[in-house]
């Protein structure tokens, strides 16, 4: 029973989810109040960053109100991640994860309040936040409907997707934090899982797709002259990807000016 779903912008809420609460910031705008099923999109932030501050920057802010879909931003716990303590995800196997655990508590609260499309909820992130969201397309193929990792690669965990998933992954050619080989890696991956042609299929602005995959399996790779950073226009760019995924191989458009944004792992 959804008690007055009203507008949130980047409201923090809180979850008790396995006994240990949960923060997340909710951006819900009166576009995505109209009373019709509308996407839903976790925002996962990199190590050491927050949800609050992804919610500052995040283009999703603005494509939100204009798109009229809801995002939330998880704020992780404190992981060791390459030699180095701070705020991040857990990125061990799905059935002991407590980040699987705590999506699908927020994938059940918020279509709980709101008026959600649960075939269209997606996950995107940076980073450590990227991995995790590769993760919980292998884990949840069934809620997820599409992934977006940026700056992330592959994990040494079994995947099995239950089903096909749309998948988008941009990298820069000069991460020195997560080499590029990881992201291709990763790319590779859910071509073979998504039973892709080995051929590439040349986009715009140094994206490639990948043509006769399984149906609702699309697969596209996006590679930019970037350090470890979120490529400008990615934002946009993703969600034109999640919109047209069951549909044709996407044409993108990058939006003219902009810079890329510095972040965290």
């Amino acid at each position: 029973m959804r008690a007055d779903p009203h507008e949130a912008r980047g409201v923090e809420e809180t979850l008790i989810v396995a006994g240990q609460k949960r923060a997340f910031l909710l951006d819900v705008p009166a576009a995505a109040l109209r009373g019709t099923p509308v996407p839903l999109l976790l925002d996962f932030h990199g190590f050491q960053h927050s949800a609050a501050g992804v919610w500052r920057v995040s283009e999703f802010k603005e494509l939100g109100p204009a798109r009229g879909f809801i995002t939330v931003y998880p704020q992780g716990l404190p992981v060791r991640l390459r030699g180095r303590e701070g705020v991040g995800w857990d990125l061990a196997p799905p059935e002991h994860n407590r980040d699987v655990q705590f999506t699908i508590a927020l994938i059940e609260y918020v279509a709980g309040r709101y008026c959600i499309d649960l075939d269209r909820v997606f996950a995107t992130g940076f980073s450590n936040g990227a991995f995790l969201s590769h993760l919980l397309a292998c884990a949840l193929a069934g809620r997820i409907a599409g992934i977006a990792p940026v700056g992330g690669g592959t994990l040494e965990v079994p995947c099995a997707p239950a089903q096909p998933i749309p998948v988008i992954i941009h990298h820069g050619i000069r991460d020195d934090r997560v080499p590029v080989a990881r992201a291709r890696a990763l790319r590779d991956q859910w071509r073979a899982l998504n039973g892709c042609e080995a051929r590439e299929v040349p986009l715009q602005d140094g994206c490639v797709a990948y043509r006769k995959c399984k149906p609702g399996g699309a697969v596209v790779y996006c590679e930019s002259d970037l350090e470890h950073h979120w490529p400008p226009g990615a934002g946009k760019r993703i969600w034109e990807f999640f919109e047209s995924a069951a549909g044709p191989v996407p044409t993108f458009q990058e939006p003219p000016g902009g810079s890329a944004a510095s972040t965290n792992d």
